[in-house]
């Protein structure tokens, strides 16, 4: 699509990145409005900024003729990435580079000739003069590591199997996050570590926490440290509870990372004997008539807990809700809504109410005016949208584009990076 054809001040642009580098006066003229997070312009571009209303965060100003390099996503360089340029980059980086120790000095000296950073950069301490000489802007993180590291891309479960693997007085970097799922004897842990560095987060066992923290790099950012109580189970996924999953169970410590569902097939006397304590950093999703229980195995005071009526409605993807759906409920339901949920229009806003105890939305909600009023009236969270079927109507080809074009004949752009 040609912008320099459309109407003067007729297109909006919603986007994170905006290339804006090589846009001419006529182009900026036909913009109404930006919301981008970055805005790249040249020294003649920069004025063009004037011409149109913007809501922006960061501008980053760089010549035309720049060699640019863009990281959009996490990126691991080694000694490869930095052989056999002629000409070295300007970086920019808006997201995550991790720089290998095989890397040289010299190799950032010839390669990058420029870094704007607003991500992070972990890189091994012998690379240090370079890129920080070459840091024209930095918004991010920069992060050393020790150049006789052991550098570890991704997670690393710390059991005794690894440790028994690592030389003694080991100096490690990681990019991901770094878990005790059991406990380690902590004289092995001091002998095998010299010092750890996290750009993701620790989850250690309380046993251990102190010996860990000691081994934190003194020259590197404190990671956040999750402690997991001991004798409690960590479990990093989403967890369903049902009569039949918790009927072996006697008195289990949990200590989940994910969201908890306790279904409503579960009895009060089955969820007292099967659960004696429960920390979660997600969401729980638990019966009202198992609140008084359920609150003695669990602090309520300091997790997201939600105590729903009826039967549960969970909706993470996109779902049409029908007449026949609502006719199927037995009794109420409590919604419970982080996709998005579409009411068809033969849906009746009182046979809506009464079929709903509870709406907690995250998500978007699309219906009509009367619908919208008996969801209204049964929200107990809205933190998401709802929107009136009539707002909501395009074109297939319009729904599978960015571009969207509206009755007063201006044009909307939404996307992740735009070049203008």
């Amino acid at each position: 699509m040609k912008l320099e054809d459309r109407a003067p001040r007729s297109v909006r642009i919603n986007c994170a990145n905006l290339d804006m580098r090589e846009t001419t006066e006529r182009v900026a003229s036909r913009i109404l409005r930006v919301n981008a997070g970055n805005v790249m312009v040249t020294p003649e571009t920069r004025d063009f900024l004037s011409m149109f209303s913007s809501n922006t965060g960061n501008l980053i100003e760089v010549s035309k003729k720049a060699r640019l390099k863009t990281v959009l996503s996490d990126e691991i360089m080694g000694r490869d990435a930095f052989t056999g340029e002629v000409e070295p980059f300007l970086v920019l980086n808006i997201s995550n580079i991790t720089l290998e120790p095989d890397v040289t000095a010299e190799g950032v000296e010839g390669s990058w000739h420029e870094i704007i950073n607003m991500g992070t950069i972990l890189y091994p301490e012998h690379v240090a003069g370079p890129i920080t000489n070459k840091l024209t802007a930095n918004m991010g993180a920069l992060t050393p590591y020790r150049t006789s590291a052991r550098l570890i891309k991704g997670d690393v479960i710390l059991d005794e199997i690894f440790l028994a693997s690592l030389d003694d007085d080991a100096d490690l970097a990681v990019t991901g996050n770094l878990r005790v799922v059991e406990p380690v004897p902590n004289d092995m842990l001091g002998r095998k570590i010299n010092t750890v560095l996290v750009r993701g987060a620790v989850f250690c066992r309380a046993e251990n926490v102190s010996m860990l923290r000691s081994k934190y790099d003194p020259k590197a950012v404190t990671p956040e440290t999750i402690v997991v109580p001991d004798e409690h189970a960590l479990v990093e996924r989403d967890l369903s509870l049902t009569a039949g999953s918790i009927r072996s169970w006697k008195g289990r410590k949990i200590y989940s990372t994910g969201n908890v569902t306790i279904h409503e097939d579960i009895d009060a006397d089955a969820l007292d004997k099967a659960l004696d304590c429960l920390v979660c950093t997600g969401t729980v999703l638990c019966p009202e008539p198992l609140s008084e229980v359920f609150s003695g195995a669990c602090d309520t005071l300091s997790t997201d807990v939600i105590f729903y009526s009826g039967t549960l409605w969970v909706v993470e993807t996109d779902l049409t809700l029908r007449k026949s759906r609502l006719d199927l409920i037995d009794g109420t339901s409590t919604l419970c809504n982080s996709g998005n949920v579409t009411i068809e229009e033969d849906v009746d806003a009182g046979i809506l109410y009464d079929r709903l105890a509870a709406v907690y939305n995250w998500g978007t909600i699309t219906c009509l005016p009367d619908q919208m009023s008996a969801v209204e009236a049964r929200m107990a969270v809205n933190e998401g949208t709802l929107h009136e079927a009539s707002e909501q109507e395009e074109s297939d080809e319009e729904k599978q584009g960015e571009h969207e074009e509206h009755d007063d004949g201006t044009l909307t752009i939404n996307a992740g990076n735009y070049k203008l």
